[in-house]
C-alpha cells in the first residue's frame, strides 16, 4: 500500500541539517550513557555534556528525560527496520523469509560495535522497566508490542503465501520469536566470551524453519 500523497516537501535548509545533526548527536550520547550507566544514570545534563550542547538543547528536542528515552527506543526500532528494508529483495520476500531475515539481522548486528551498543541500551531499559513505576515501563511495553506486531504480520503473510503452515497461533509465535532474540541478547551481554553467536543464530534459524513449516504430526 502506498503512502498518502502529500504536498511537496520544502528543501532542507542549512538550519534543518544542523538541527537534525544536533538531534542525532543527542540520541547517540543517550544510547552511550544508557549502555554504560543505565536508566538511572541518564540525566539531561550528562547527555548535553557528552553531545557538547546545552541542557536547553536537550529539552528543545525532546522536552524531558522521558521524551528522550522514548525517542531513543523509537530510533533503535526504526533504524533496524530501515536496514532490513534496504536488503536486496526484501520487498519480494515471502512471510517466512521476512521472519528469518529479521532474526538473522538481529544476530548479525548484535556483534557489531554501534548496533551492539544500541542493543545493550535497549536491554538496560527493558530490565529496568520491569520494576519501574514511571513511564519507562509503558514505553518498553509499547516497543515490544510494535516489534511483535511486525512479526505477526510477517507470519500472517507467510500463511497467506503458503510459506508458513496455516495452523499456527500467530500471536504466540511472534511472542516466541521476540523472546528468542531478547533471551540471546541478555545472555550475550552477561557472558559474551562464551556466547557463540554464529552457532546460536544457525540453531535459532533452523528451529524457526522447523516450527513454522513442519506439518503437525509429521515424524
Amino acid at each position: 500500500m502506498s503512502e498518502p500523497t502529500k504536498g511537496a516537501a520544502r528543501p532542507a535548509t542549512r538550519r534543518d541539517e544542523q538541527r537534525e545533526a544536533s538531534r542525532r548527536g543527542l540520541l547517540k550520547a543517550a544510547v552511550e550513557i544508557l549502555a554504560e550507566e543505565g536508566y538511572r544514570g541518564l540525566t539531561v545534563k550528562k547527555v548535553g555534556d557528552r553531545a557538547g550542547v546545552s541542557r536547553g538543547m536537550v529539552n528543545y528536542h525532546f522536552t524531558s528525560k522521558a521524551g528522550l528515552v522514548e525517542a531513543v527506543v523509537a530510533d533503535i526500532r526504526e533504524t533496524f527496520i530501515d536496514v532490513l528494508r534496504a536488503r536486496p529483495g526484501y520487498a519480494r520476500m515471502s512471510g517466512l523469509e521476512a521472519v528469518l531475515a529479521k532474526l538473522d539481522q538481529f544476530f548479525a548486528r548484535l556483534a557489531e560495535p554501534e548496533p551492539g551498543l544500541r542493543a545493550r541500551a535497549l536491554l538496560v531499559l527493558l530490565v529496568e522497566a520491569v520494576g519501574s513505576a514511571d513511564g519507562v515501563k509503558g514505553v518498553m511495553a509499547e516497543h515490544l508490542s510494535l516489534v511483535r506486531t511486525g512479526v505477526e504480520e510477517d507470519i500472517r503473510r507467510g500463511i497467506a503465501d503458503g510459506s508458513i503452515r496455516p495452523d499456527l497461533d500467530t500471536v504466540a509465535q511472534a511472542f516466541l520469536v521476540e523472546s528468542i532474540a531478547r533471551g540471546v541478547l541478555l545472555q550475550y551481554q552477561l557472558d559474551s566470551a562464551r556466547t557463540r553467536l554464529a552457532d546460536i543464530a544457525r540453531a535459532a534459524h533452523e528451529t524457526l524453519v522447523l516450527g513454522l513449516t513442519s506439518t503437525r504430526g509429521e515424524d
